[in-house]
Formats: C-alpha cells, structure tokens, sequence
C-alpha cells in the first residue's frame, strides 16, 4: 500500500499529465472568483443535472454564443454596470421621473389598472 507522500506525488503527476495533454489539445485554463449566489446556482445545477462544474459553465458559455436569454435571479446583484444598462437607466430617466411621494405612486397605480 501507498504512503499518502507516495499517493499526493502520483497524483500530482497525473494532474500534471492531463493538464499538458488538454494544452495541448488547445484549452485554457482559467481561475475565477463568483459570488455565493452563483456558487449557489451551480452547485443547484450541479445536483440537478449531475454534470461536472466544467461541463455547465461549457454549457452557460456556449448557451451565450447561441445567443440565449440567460436572467440572473432576482436576488442576484451585478457586480458591474453594463452599457446596456446605463442605456435603459437613461431612457427611464428622460421619459418619465421616478416620484417618491405617496400620492403619485397612488394615482400611478390607479392608471396602471386602467390599463387591464
């Protein structure tokens, strides 16, 4: 039997080996750091569809290419403000002002039923 010195040095060359081999088949490594809420969401997904992390971040990336609609959740903060964003964020601020009295959300409201 191996002595765990022997174990974590076999093991470190195989890492090793395969890490070389998918250089050499053209992957990148990448280190990252996501937000507990994305944590959450993987290890969601990770029970859900019993994939590998890799294999879901390939599958959100390429999702991204194919040009579909991936929403974060509601309660999930961007940690940077895209130019879309600032887009919409004027469009709002030049049509219509944000009111913060009672009454104006009141009579907003009561369009707003009109409206159905």
């Amino acid at each position: 039997m191996l002595t765990i010195e022997q174990r974590r040095k076999t093991d470190r060359k195989r890492r090793e080996r395969w890490r070389q081999k998918k250089l050499a088949e053209g992957c990148k490594q990448v280190q990252l750091m996501i937000t507990p809420e994305a944590q959450a969401i993987l290890e969601h997904e990770k029970f859900r569809t019993g994939e590998p992390y890799v294999q879901i971040i390939h599958r959100a990336i390429f999702g991204l290419e194919k040009g579909l609609p991936i929403t974060p959740p509601k309660n999930m903060t961007s940690p940077e403000i895209t130019e879309t964003d600032n887009m919409k964020t004027r469009c709002l601020e030049t049509t219509k002002p944000l009111s913060k009295s009672p009454d104006d959300k009141k009579a907003n409201q009561q369009d707003q039923l009109k409206l159905f």
